[in-house]
């Protein structure tokens, strides 16, 4: 049985195949999806594809936010898919393949006529010494000049010389024809062509294991169209495709006359084959028939067995190739809510996505815009997706870079974890630092909103606690969530809700983790920034009987400001921490303009560094580009390069970096034009490169 296919195409042009094994088939970006889209326009659960009563297939879009296209046209309410669909999702594209209709029927009686029978791999052995008769040999370069015999023993040498060179050169033709081919159908297709051109077959068949060890046919073709209306209904025999599978050996039948054999259903002779690879049991058999009673001769299985095992091979590697791509489609999901170090230990041992959890001490962080609901109505739904898909690209940026897992977004809420699934003993500071961070972010976004003439201007709240939970998957098999519980991520919510815009609240167990751990000379990383924390005294929250203690965490100009006042040795109430000594780092001021002819100013630590990188995205008129370039100067999260192109703020990329071996994905955030393209300043997702 053949199944349908969504041939996926991305923005870069790169291709590959899904089958579609099971019903109904959910298209989306999470993991959990039958069909992987990592496209940043694609929601989690974006559309799906069902069988309706009457066995049509039909396309269903899931409330996606950018919507679902079918052949150009939004997909409003179900609707049946035809052979050759184009489905649109984001930057992507979805063709819906049917399979060919294969009218094949079993016959089970016993197999008859046989008059060859051999091991397949005894002859591929054979095969590689120099004879492919399964008569035994020495090496073809070792066997010395034969005595003078008979003229019938030369004849045969003659022979075999000539059948061992037919056989090399046809094996060649099909692997260069095949060789860039991740099409299953056409390497079958390619089988047939050589199988009907060398021997009398009028039908080829591609078998394989199904269920209960059960052979299945895959694949079905004849000679040609007058060839399949003389076979008809002509059943297969399942009796030959079940011994060659189970046995691994060739079978040859042909002048088949006995009334049980399948000559009494117009079969004269028929040859069958394993496709050995390898794996331990072969992939399926490659079987073929004639009407005719010298359809085949013993040349011709001997071909068919070393072609079954080129063959397996190839399919093997298009398994392998459709293995890594799905892989890397899993990786890039993953990175979007985990972190580099957590996605490589979840592909290196996927069994660790197991549904149940266990308890562990992890940071919880929430962080919430204020007065979102009020500052969207005075904005159109298409304006405010925009803003929070800005905020959310670099929130998330700045929670991994601080060694986060970004657990969900809540409404235009964020919610993040410090310490699952991987606990580290830094995890409080991690989550103070991505808590600063986050603020920076806000920053940054405002500036962006007054460069394009906006008086919209955002904040945030920020709520960290720290305390035992239970984390793991939980959820059903069809959707599962890596998420916490517990009454350690409760105080941490009640916390965000009782912070003004701006601030930064702790919990109690937090705080004496940051104590802890920066009173004992706690080394800080090159990035992350001096804090101070104040005690606020007892809260009343929700669901707690008893005030808890909070402190908020000074940042930015309030840390200058105390600094200032000289409170930095922790006496009194105010306790301040600040981090060790880093190496001098010149920062320069740069004007960057965005993309509707503001400016805004943005201080970074850069350098100038030339690097070979290629770039691949879409340009401001919709058309997929991949260029090779360099960078301009680069700093921690990014850089700036020159393109031929300009392209909208903010938009993806992929992006290479040959010379360090590193890939990864980036945002356009500022564009300039000089004479010679288009100056592009870049956003890092995840880890960037060590320039």
């Amino acid at each position: 049985m053949e199944f349908p296919k969504l041939i996926v195409t991305g923005p870069t042009a790169s291709q590959r195949v899904d089958e579609c094994r099971k019903f109904p088939l959910v298209i989306g970006r999470a993991t959990t999806c039958d069909v992987i889209v990592a496209d940043e326009r694609a929601s989690r659960s974006h559309a799906r594809i069902e069988v309706s009563p009457d066995g049509n297939y039909q396309l269903v879009d899931l409330g996606s936010r950018n919507g679902t296209l079918l052949n150009g046209k939004l997909v409003t309410q179900p609707t049946f898919l035809k052979d050759g669909d184009s489905i649109g999702i984001g930057s992507h594209t979805l063709v819906f393949r049917l399979p060919a209709p294969a009218t094949i029927r079993y016959d089970d009686a016993p197999i008859t006529g046989t008059v060859r029978l051999q091991k397949a791999a005894t002859l591929l052995a054979l095969g590689l010494s120099g004879d492919v008769t399964g008569k035994p040999s020495g090496s073809f370069r070792a066997v010395a000049p034969p005595p003078a015999q008979s003229i019938l023993v030369r004849a045969e040498e003659l022979h075999l010389l000539k059948k061992r060179s037919q056989m090399l050169s046809l094996f060649y033709d099909f692997n260069k024809r095949v060789a860039r081919e991740f099409d299953k159908a056409a390497i079958y297709a390619e089988v047939a062509r050589q199988v009907f051109e060398i021997s009398n077959a009028g039908r080829l068949l591609i078998g394989k294991r199904g269920l209960d060890d059960q052979p299945m046919i895959e694949w079905a073709t004849y000679r040609d169209d007058v060839t399949r209306a003389a076979y008809g209904k002509m059943p297969v025999s399942r009796s030959v495709i079940r011994k060659v599978m189970q046995e691994r050996v060739s079978l040859l039948s042909r002048d088949m006359t006995d009334v049980k054999g399948t000559a009494i259903l117009g079969i004269q002779s028929l040859m069958c084959v394993p496709m050995l690879g390898q794996e331990e049991g072969p992939l399926g058999v490659i079987y073929a028939d004639s009407l005719h009673r010298d359809g085949f001769t013993e040349d011709d299985v001997d071909y068919l067995t070393g072609l079954a095992s080129t063959v397996a091979l190839t399919l093997e590697s298009l398994m392998a190739h459709e293995r890594l791509l799905h892989e890397e489609a899993a990786r890039t999901a993953y990175r979007r809510f985990l972190p580099p170090h957590v996605v490589d230990q979840i592909m290196q041992d996927p069994d660790s996505l197991q549904l149940g959890g266990t308890n562990q001490v992890v940071t919880t962080l929430f962080a919430d815009i204020r007065g979102f609901t009020t500052l969207s109505e005075r904005k159109s739904p298409q304006e405010i997706v925009a803003i929070l898909n800005n905020y959310f690209e670099r929130a998330a940026t700045a929670i991994f870079r601080h060694g986060g897992s970004l657990d969900k977004f809540i409404g235009d809420g964020i919610m993040a974890l410090f310490g699952a699934p991987q606990p580290s003993e830094r995890d409080p500071i991690n989550a103070v630092q991505a808590a600063i961070a986050l603020q920076e972010v806000i920053e940054q976004v405002n500036a962006d909103l007054e460069a394009q003439g906006s008086d919209l201007r955002l904040s945030i709240g920020i709520g960290i606690n720290t305390g035992e939970v239970t984390a793991g998957y939980i959820g059903s098999r069809q959707r599962t969530d890596y998420t916490v519980i517990g009454d350690a991520v409760n105080l941490a919510a009640r916390l965000e809700s009782n912070a003004k815009p701006g601030q930064i609240l702790i919990g109690e167990t937090t705080a004496r983790c940051l104590k802890a751990l920066l009173q004992t000379g706690f080394e800080f990383g090159e990035e992350e920034q001096e804090f101070a924390f104040v005690p606020l005294g007892g809260l009343k929250v929700k669901g707690k009987l008893q005030e808890v203690n909070v402190y908020r965490v000074l940042w930015g100009q309030e840390l200058v400001a105390l600094k200032g006042e000289g409170k930095t040795d922790g006496s009194g109430d105010q306790t301040f921490f600040h981090s060790a000594a880093r190496d001098p780092v010149v920062e320069s001021e740069t004007i960057l303009r965005t993309g509707l002819g503001g400016t805004a100013v943005q201080r970074e630590p850069r350098r100038k560094l030339t690097v070979r990188v290629v770039v691949a995205g879409t340009d401001l008129s919709g058309r997929s580009f991949e260029q090779e370039t360099e960078t301009v100067d680069v700093s921690q999260s990014g850089a700036c390069v020159r393109l031929a192109q300009p392209m909208a703020i903010p938009s993806p990329l992929t992006i290479s970096v040959p010379d360090y071996g590193w890939q990864g994905e980036a945002i356009v955030r500022t564009i300039a034009r000089d004479t010679h393209g288009y100056l592009t300043g870049i956003e890092i997702i995840g880890q960037s490169p060590r320039w």
